[in-house]
């Protein structure tokens, strides 16, 4: 049986032997009038990493991205890119860097070559790096399209093939998939797990919970404007005891008064020969013991861990 796919197996690798920090963000704060949008927020993403930067809208991530990219001025802390202060050095320190803010804006009577040939003159990249860009994000047959054709999702990876045209050390990505179909939504998280798998790092913001779930291997979580939690995906997901786990037993009765005596156990109901249980994902193997080594009859143990139940367990808010 494989038991981790080659995306996930590569970026294990990776970051067991390279760990160098990309992007700091250091007790970052940012007010407009009397609401603080972004609130003393520290995190830090290593090279090699898929970053979700996850909260609700309003939580303060736009404007923490903005931050980043010297869109605008905090009134306190510091971002260092690379080593270098954003704040200090404005764009200087933002080379290696490629950004997709908001919805990508092209002219839609030009073809997506003629969109991207335009950049390139301006930012004196060559027009080679143009079909490089095209054939990476998947438009490679239809750059000679205008761009008036294109669905959402196209010009959405033709926005990405744009932040590529600089040959990015790290790529950030605002709410990427925000308004697509879920064709689209698929195609640029595709897209996403094929830039990781190529070596560049990724800071992707989200609201959407299943798309940091299925593509980041570490995450932010904010809320209004505060850091909450932050770490990888898979250890924060399996510490925490906000999960319903299903499990399949007889005699039902006597397994249900044996989980309930547990003090890693909670929310627990029983129905139609199925307990359901919130504990944490670490302790269903210790469960499994107690219940096999009392005489009770295990055909199944699933848990049913989300990373929305983990995100409102954390906030209790809805996204």
């Amino acid at each position: 049986m494989k038991l981790i796919d080659d995306f996930l197996f590569n970026t294990l690798l990776r970051n067991l032997f390279v760990s160098n920090s990309i992007l700091s963000v250091k007790e970052l704060t940012k007010s407009f009038g009397k609401r603080k949008a972004v609130d003393n927020l520290s995190f830090e993403i290593r090279e090699g990493e898929v970053f979700g930067f996850l909260g609700p809208n309003g939580a303060g991530k736009s404007t923490a991205i903005k931050s980043m990219l010297s869109l605008i001025k905090p009134d306190y802390g510091d971002i260092e890119i690379f080593g270098k202060s954003v704040i200090k050095h404005h764009n200087s320190a933002l080379q290696g860097v490629g950004a997709l803010v908001e919805r990508p804006d092209f002219f839609e009577y030009l073809s997506a070559k003629q969109n991207l040939s335009m950049l390139a003159k301006m930012d004196n990249v060559s027009e080679g790096k143009i079909t490089e860009v095209l054939d990476i994000v998947g438009l490679s047959t239809r750059g000679k399209d205008k761009v008036k054709a294109y669905s959402q999702g196209m010009k959405q990876r033709l926005g990405i093939a744009q932040a590529l045209l600089s040959n990015p050390k790290l790529l950030i990505l605002d709410e990427p998939t925000n308004g697509l179909d879920p064709l689209g939504m698929k195609e640029v998280r595709e897209l996403i797990r094929k830039l990781s798998m190529e070596g560049i790092t990724i800071f992707l913001s989200s609201h959407i919970l299943h798309e940091v779930e299925q593509v980041c291997t570490t995450m932010a979580i904010i809320n209004k404007g505060k850091l909450i939690k932050s770490g990888k995906v898979s250890e924060l997901l399996k510490t925490s005891e906000a999960f319903i786990t299903e499990i399949h037993v007889k005699p039902i009765k006597k397994a249900y008064a044996l989980i309930n005596k547990q003090t890693y156990t909670s929310d627990i109901a029983e129905s139609e020969g199925i307990i359901k249980v919130k504990t944490a994902y670490e302790n269903l193997n210790k469960l499994n013991t107690l219940l096999v080594e009392n005489g009770i009859k295990v055909s199944a143990i699933i848990p049913r861990s989300s990373l929305e139940d983990y995100f409102l367990s954390l906030t209790g808010d809805i996204v």
